[in-house]
């Protein structure tokens, strides 16, 4: 019978393998994961940064010092094989930024948070995270390691703070995200990730295509459908809708996807 270990070193080797065929055929997309010194999801985080190199995209890695020093080693043997997968070098890392297409902390420190939410960019992490934000890139971040109401800190005894430390760490993360930032829970970090390029994509080819330069179709019913936006994305049109007029859901995110723009009368 298969123990449990060998069955995790079968899973891993033919990840692995894959890794190698797929590296071929890699996508053009590059993502900047950064960790940080939390150590809450760990596992979970290493988990989604396999994910996003399992659907091709280009990942850079770059490490905080505490967690250069704590589990930088570990983490890079545990995604040993994958072709798409480099390191920051810290002397590049603004040209890098630049090309990236998203920057993705499945591990989020209450340090690294705070000095965000400050505007603070004083290391090689914090750079590149204010960065991101000043250029407009998708910033995704899974906000475990710095909630206080996380299982995570409770799990290591860091939940028994005062009721004002706690609201100043939550303040915190709502700075975050009013300045952009998305916060996710860790496992659905990949899917954020790769929300938040699909929708950044249709963005950048709106402003690089104003809506005076595009034919137009008028919608006069009443309701927009999916099938409204898929036939406007083939002529290059804008959809232009009345003021009552509402679109389903599916053709709402039609619409994002495929940069169809939406103009209201």
């Amino acid at each position: 019978m298969v123990t449990e270990e060998q069955f995790h070193f079968i899973v891993e080797e033919v990840i692995r393998r894959l890794a190698r065929r797929m590296s071929e055929q890699r996508r053009d997309e590059i993502i900047i994961v950064v960790l940080t010194g939390a150590t809450v999801g760990l596992v979970e985080g290493i988990q989604q940064v396999r994910s996003l190199l399992l659907d091709e995209f280009q990942v850079k890695l770059a490490f905080s010092d505490s967690a250069g020093h704590l589990f930088a080693e570990m983490v890079q043997k545990e995604l040993n094989g994958f072709m798409n997968l480099g390191l920051m070098s810290p002397e590049k890392w603004l040209s890098s930024l630049k090309q990236a297409s998203a920057v993705a902390v499945p591990l989020l420190s209450l340090n690294t948070a705070s000095k965000l939410s400050l505007l603070i960019a004083d290391d090689l992490v914090s750079n590149i995270l204010l960065h991101a934000l000043l250029m407009g890139k998708p910033l995704v971040m899974a906000r475990e390691g710095a909630d206080p109401r996380g299982k995570g800190r409770r799990a290591l005894g860091f939940h028994k703070g005062n009721a004002a430390l706690n609201d100043a760490m939550m303040q915190r993360l709502k700075s975050l995200e009013d300045f952009g930032c998305i916060l996710t829970g860790i496992g659905q970090l990949s899917n954020s990730v790769r929300s938040a390029i699909q929708q950044e994509g249709p963005k950048q080819a709106h402003e690089q295509n104003p809506l005076s330069g595009c034919p137009s179709i008028c919608l006069n019913r009443q309701v927009a459908t999916a099938g409204d936006v898929l036939s406007a994305h083939q002529k290059g049109a804008n959809l232009i809708l009345g003021q009552a007029a509402r679109m389903t859901p599916l053709a709402r995110d039609l619409a994002r996807q495929l940069g169809v723009a939406l103009i209201t009368t």
